[in-house]
């Protein structure tokens, strides 16, 4: 059927002049025709996001959970600790604001969007002022900082903040090492971030604790 189908179109494009056989095309493959163009559009667009250009991953990705002065913050941030990333044309280091903003609709889908991030493992660190760090770490969102600490080559001792946070464990509520504060820090002093009420702290089901050193070097170097 295909092959006669074909025999007999080619038939009748062979009797007809460059402008009868345009019109013929057009009029009755048109609809073909712009299936194609889509089709070729969509495989060429998947394999720009998938093959060619892949959007880069997340090195590591920080949540900052704190109202900021200026909202482009956490981006300049984010590219500042790129520098860490092993291949910086697939990685980079992630900062987006979870801030609320009393945009009830906004704020429902920042709440949305940080516990689907939290159930896939999505976060490493959190940047918090103290109320959302006394707030956070007994509910069960924060681990303390020994992992981290091990792979460190600076010694930020003078910088951590003890208070109570919640074991997944064992279920029970412990006081340990569960931030970093920020005041001063270098890197935030050198991009214009005010960070006198600024504290960093590891999330708890992260594993990415070389890579968490790596960047907090960055910060105080």
């Amino acid at each position: 059927m295909i092959r006669d189908f074909f025999k007999t179109e080619f038939g009748k494009l062979r009797e007809m002049n460059f402008t009868e056989k345009r019109q013929y095309i057009w009029e009755y493959y048109k609809l073909h025709i712009f299936g194609f163009v889509v089709l070729v559009f969509a495989i060429g667009s998947l394999l720009n996001a998938w093959v060619f250009n892949p959007p880069k991953q997340e090195y590591i990705y920080i949540g900052w959970m704190s109202p900021t002065s200026n909202p482009i913050n956490p981006e300049i941030l984010g590219e500042s600790l790129s520098i860490i990333v092993e291949n910086p044309y697939r990685q980079r280091v992630g900062v987006s604001s979870y801030a609320l903003t009393g945009n009830h609709q906004v704020d429902m889908a920042l709440q949305t969007r940080f516990f689907a991030t939290m159930q896939t493992s999505g976060f490493d660190a959190f940047l918090m002022n103290r109320e959302a760090l006394e707030e956070m770490a007994p509910e069960g969102f924060i681990r303390p900082l020994h992992e981290v600490i091990s792979y460190l080559s600076i010694d930020i001792s003078e910088r951590i903040v003890t208070g109570i946070y919640f074991s997944m464990s064992d279920g029970a509520e412990k006081v340990d090492a569960i931030a970093i504060s920020l005041y001063n820090a270098p890197l935030f002093n050198q991009l214009g971030i005010a960070s006198d009420n600024l504290y960093f702290a590891i999330v708890s089901n992260t594993q990415n604790f070389y890579r968490i050193a790596k960047a907090l070097e960055v910060i105080f170097s």
